[in-house]
């Protein structure tokens, strides 16, 4: 998980979804980027002083199996590069350009809007709840337009067959 999956999810009210469907794991360097001084940042220190997220480390060396990734902020880096030694995990991503080259690699990737509209096809939210969450990320402004508008057109399309 990167540190924008986790500040956006706790600000929309993901962070008990996101602990029922998933084991999360975090690396160090994402961890420096969440400080206790703001609510996101205490809850996520809380979550690890109780056991609930896992602290998870790199341990590939370079040339063995897929290569790391070099680019982006040491969160984002850190991140992705647990994702490619653990090809079976779930990356957790909002900020757009990692989320989109984690893709290209072939990484199993999920942005909060789009666990949104999971949750509501796994009827863990109503239509409504999934509205309000789609609206309180966008209200944000720090999850991309683009991400945003791919869970949309999913929600959409959703809602219609389920109105069908």
């Amino acid at each position: 998980m990167d540190s924008s999956f986790w500040i956006n999810s706790h600000r929309a009210g993901l962070t008990v979804h996101l602990l029922e469907r998933f084991q999360v794991y975090y690396h160090t360097d994402v961890a420096g980027e969440l400080r206790e001084e703001f609510t996101s940042g205490r809850e996520f220190w809380r979550l690890i002083r109780d056991g609930t997220l896992q602290e998870a480390t790199l341990v590939q060396t370079q040339g063995a199996g897929r290569e790391r990734i070099a680019a982006f902020g040491p969160g984002e880096r850190a991140a992705i590069n647990l994702a490619i030694e653990h090809p079976d995990w779930i990356l957790l991503m909002d900020d757009r350009r990692p989320f989109l080259e984690a893709g290209r690699r072939g990484i199993q990737v999920l942005c909060s809007p789009v666990l949104v509209v999971d949750l509501y096809v796994k009827r863990k939210l109503t239509a409504r709840q999934a509205l309000e969450m789609l609206a309180r990320l966008a209200a944000l402004k720090t999850v991309s337009p683009d991400l945003l508008s791919v869970a949309l057109a999913q929600l959409g399309a959703v809602l219609s067959t389920r109105r069908s």
